[in-house]
């Protein structure tokens, strides 16, 4: 996002949402509980209240928790489990009960502790363990048993005592706190791991030993207990290690590519590189996990559609990627093949 969309961090956000992540064109980061965003806001997924664009990094709310950012919404977690969303809303992903864009913040639930954001659809983790969705459902993504989208959350039936979420384009991941790892939604690319390209309706268990996972666009992560990590939709429609690795600590999937922050403060990127999303000064992409270079002691992730974001022990945020909204936050519309900093107010 992960989520695509869904950032996932060391897991202490074992729940989805997290300090970082990208969109489509837009990026958030929560920094000493405030939240920051930048980028594309045509729909309002910046939740200023304007539909302008912003080169650098706006700051929207204090006392946050965690962020998940979707392809054209945002879900900002604050404290109490209130869930707030805003932005694009055409298929009832913001779980208001209506279709309509919101450029402000709107409540949409009271006792969430984790989020997720898809490109239509969302996910939230609820404060006993349970999972909830809305939005489109054309590919199974609700979990629901059936195609029909809706406006507001509903339970995702057989999943309990849920540790985290994510959310792809269209297909959905949860993992329970014994490891099992279910996923539902759209296979086209093998992405939910079954070994098969059939789309699911409903979850189903397809791994064991998972600590925490991710979901691009049309592919899946998962960290697992013995420090292996693990994708499905890449290349295979079965779950495959990354070699060459040291064990992970976070994961960040995007439209096509995977960031993996491993414990020696090193982050290694795989996947699509046609905008630079890889951070290795060039545009081919590949199936062999790399370090990014001149990025040390890393300590969280994220990842938009060809975007990606690295925060560094120091403070300092970086990105590289696409840049055409402005969501490396950098002040331009310029592509950048290698990190660049991320300019704050």
């Amino acid at each position: 996002m992960k989520k695509f969309w869904a950032i996932v961090l060391g897991l202490g956000l074992a729940l989805a949402q997290g300090v970082l992540g990208g969109g489509q064109g837009h990026s958030a980061f929560v920094g000493q509980g405030v939240l920051w965003l930048w980028g594309w806001n045509y729909d309002g997924q910046l939740g200023d209240g304007t539909f302008r664009n912003a080169l650098r990094p706006i700051r929207l709310l204090e006392g946050v928790l965690g962020v998940a950012v979707g392809n054209l919404h945002t879900l900002v977690l604050l404290p109490e489990g209130r869930l707030w969303a805003f932005g694009a809303n055409e298929k009832g992903q913001l779980g208001d009960g209506s279709l309509a864009t919101k450029a402000k913040p709107v409540e949409v639930f009271t006792r969430a502790k984790g989020a997720a954001a898809g490109y239509w659809h969302s996910l939230l983790l609820s404060q006993e363990g349970q999972v909830y969705a809305t939005g489109s459902n054309e590919e199974g993504q609700l979990g629901d048993g059936t195609r029909q989208g809706r406006n507001r959350f509903g339970r995702v039936e057989g999943l309990e005592r849920i540790r985290g979420i994510a959310a792809g384009y269209f297909h959905s991941l949860a993992w329970t706190e014994t490891g099992e790892l279910f996923a539902w939604g759209a296979n086209f690319s093998g992405q939910l791991g079954t070994g098969t390209v059939e789309s699911l309706l409903r979850p189903v268990k397809v791994l064991e030993g998972v600590v925490t996972a991710a979901a691009g666009g049309s592919f899946s992560a998962a960290f697992l207990r013995d420090g292996r990590v693990v994708v499905a939709g890449l290349d295979s429609a079965s779950f495959r290690p990354v070699e060459g690795i040291p064990r992970a600590k976070a994961l960040a999937a995007g439209r096509a590519h995977l960031l993996i922050l491993g414990e020696d403060g090193r982050v290694y990127a795989l996947g699509e590189n046609e905008a630079g999303q890889l951070g290795d000064g060039t545009q081919e992409g590949r199936l062999e996990a790399r370090p990014v270079p001149g990025l040390e002691g890393a300590v969280a992730v994220g990842a938009g559609d060809a975007h990606s974001l690295v925060l560094l022990a120091d403070g300092s945020l970086w990105a590289f990627g696409a840049n055409q909204m402005g969501q490396l936050g950098d002040g331009t519309r310029e592509g950048r093949l290698r990190p660049v900093r991320v300019r704050f107010p």
